[in-house]
């Protein structure tokens, strides 16, 4: 999916040229899997993603079943880029379907 080079929010700036991410105007460092697990999910905002799709697209076609490694990362995710972790604004779950990257309408 066609991504903006550049995507702001409220909180958040990711910049997909540069494989940057900026929190309140500091840089996040993101893993290479991070990142590539919230390009995705910003590829999809606002649509729910399966756990099992999520896996393969970013692990591979033999992954599928680790939900754990799933959760950890989601959860390291989470811990960066959200304003308050334990109440996501931007990387929602959606219970025994996955997750979902939440985009506000007025962003671009």
């Amino acid at each position: 999916d066609a991504l903006p080079p550049v995507l702001h929010l409220e909180h958040l700036t990711i910049d997909f040229e540069a494989r940057r991410a900026l929190v309140r105007g500091h840089k996040v460092r993101l893993t290479p899997k991070e990142y590539d697990l919230l390009r995705y999910l910003v590829s999809q905002a606002n649509k729910p993603v399966p756990h099992r799709k999520l896996l393969q697209t970013i692990w591979g076609p033999d992954y599928g079943d680790e939900l754990e490694y799933l959760r950890v990362f989601i959860n390291h995710l989470r811990k960066k880029i959200e304003p308050d972790p334990s109440q996501p604004r931007y990387i929602l779950t959606e219970p025994w379907v996955g997750y979902r990257f939440a985009l506000p309408s007025q962003a671009q």
